[in-house]
């Protein structure tokens, strides 16, 4: 499946892995996003910790669920691929807000 930038947003179904994929390799969706990370990259260190701090909170109690809900899932089960992903994520997180100053 193709991702169409342009196409009904309704239309996009995000259980659909194929089209979670398409969207994520999507050119016009990876330009976005780097220049939505520069922007934000931008802001005086204080604006950036007083988003990205809530937000490391926000991911870890998501990762903490996942991992909850996953704990006696077998070793194949594709949540697990989401559960790594997150925890890359949330220490992202962590990393930008040591860059900060801020403490995670």
């Amino acid at each position: 499946m193709t991702y169409d930038p342009d196409g009904d947003p309704a239309a996009f179904d995000p259980a659909d892995l194929d089209a979670v994929d398409a969207w994520l390799d999507d050119p016009v969706v990876s330009a976005l996003h780097e220049d939505l990370g520069r922007q934000f990259r931008a802001l005086p260190p204080e604006q950036q910790l007083a988003k990205l701090v809530p937000e490391l909170e926000k991911a870890q109690a998501r990762y903490d669920e996942l991992a909850s809900a996953v704990a006696e899932a077998p070793v194949e089960d594709p949540r697990r691929f989401l559960l790594i992903a997150m925890g890359d994520d949330v220490e992202k997180f962590r990393t930008r807000i040591n860059e900060l100053g801020g403490s995670a």
